[in-house]
């Protein structure tokens, strides 16, 4: 699994110029498009774990966050099962955090059989 880590306040300048096509673990890739957008708003942020497949799909995924700062630190894990339709972006999982604290994410998501690093930033497939 890669991890990426992601200072808040970078995610939007870095969100402008990130490509996030799926990694395959075992092989080439497949043409799915899949990562982690983020929001701003009122002092909080959101991240979102997004999938769009070429073809309808069905499989599992995980999405795990750490983070730190002033306030603490907390860890989420998130996961289960999805089928998507076929050229959608799909939302498969929200977080809310604090903006300004130091976050750690982990998406992959396995499709008949193979897995897929989705850590990246998402930008969809036209």
């Amino acid at each position: 699994m890669h991890q990426m880590t992601i200072k808040i306040g970078l995610v939007a300048l870095l969100a402008l110029g990130g490509v996030a096509v799926a990694k395959a673990g075992n092989g080439a890739d497949p043409g799915l498009a899949c990562g982690v957008s983020s929001v701003t708003e009122r002092g909080m942020t959101t991240f979102e774990a997004v999938l769009q497949s070429p073809t309808p799909s069905d499989g599992a995924y995980r999405f795990a966050l750490k983070s730190s700062g002033g306030g603490g630190s907390s860890t989420i894990n998130q996961g289960g099962g999805f089928s998507t339709p076929a050229g959608e972006p799909v939302s498969l999982a929200k977080v809310m955090l604090n903006a300004g604290a130091s976050i750690d994410v982990d998406f992959s998501v396995t499709i008949a059989g193979r897995s897929f690093d989705c850590s990246q930033l998402f930008t969809p497939r036209t």
